[in-house]
């Protein structure tokens, strides 16, 4: 997946991204200065970031 993609995914903007780039808390890999993200890395942060009803 491409920035473009995350960011619609998580509905966050280009900057707030690149802060989770920054703090490390998405892995990504730069290519050609284009950033990708495996599914299953994103699928994880979502996961861990939901907040369970009880």
């Amino acid at each position: 997946m491409d920035s473009q993609d995350v960011c619609l995914l998580l509905n966050v903007s280009k900057r707030t991204l690149q802060t989770y780039r920054d703090k490390k808390l998405l892995p990504y890999t730069s290519i050609g200065g284009k950033f990708f993200y495996r599914e299953n890395d994103v699928a994880e942060y979502l996961r861990s970031k939901t907040i369970k009803s009880k």
